[in-house]
């Protein structure tokens, strides 16, 4: 009988203790902790393909002058909404025939649909290309939120006359556009 009584307050005892250090746990044991999440880089490829996380080595040059345009888009996307971006966008340019410095538009947006869609802007930036070397140029702006997207594009178009050419180099993984947070 001592047996059984002692037994029994054991089993008590690892029952009391066990309750009690789940309040405890519940009480001190809360973990936090914090994540990084690190938005899309949009690379800029050949022939005017715009990759997303990924650099294919299949670069090119483009020249512009005038205000000719080039586009690089994406392959078709599930449709999706897209949340305002704060975006950074940069070329690797320089000036291949002329001598005054130009501008460039650079433009990042999506189509509604992949197929006979209408284009909408994120955001726009002028940058001024100065050098007769390869330089990187880039400029940050907030973009808008999307509804419906099926894919994303990038847009390099000129600003001027034809007598300034500009090269544009896609080969480096320079000419990108990086989602660099949200806008608030």
């Amino acid at each position: 009988m001592k047996k059984k009584a002692l037994v029994v307050s054991i089993l008590f005892g690892i029952f009391l203790i066990s309750i009690v250090s789940a309040g405890l746990l519940d009480y001190f044991g809360r973990i936090t902790g914090s994540v990084t999440v690190e938005g899309p880089v949009f690379y800029a490829g050949n022939p005017n393909s715009l990759t997303i996380n990924e650099f294919e080595d299949s670069g090119g040059n483009y020249l512009i002058s005038g205000y000719e345009e080039v586009r690089f888009i994406t392959d078709e996307l599930e449709e999706m909404s897209f949340y305002a971006p704060k975006l950074k966008l940069s070329v690797e340019a320089f000036i291949f025939d002329g001598t005054q410095p130009k501008l460039l538009d650079l433009e990042f947006g999506y189509y509604d649909k992949f197929v006979d869609g209408t284009s909408y802007s994120f955001c726009k930036v002028t940058i001024n290309v100065t050098s007769d070397s390869p330089e990187v140029y880039s400029d940050i702006c907030d973009g808008v939120p999307a509804n419906k997207l099926e894919s994303f594009y990038y847009s390099i178009k000129g600003r001027g006359t034809g007598d300034v050419k500009i090269k544009v180099d896609t080969g480096d993984q320079n000419t990108k556009v990086e989602v660099i947070g949200v806008t608030s």
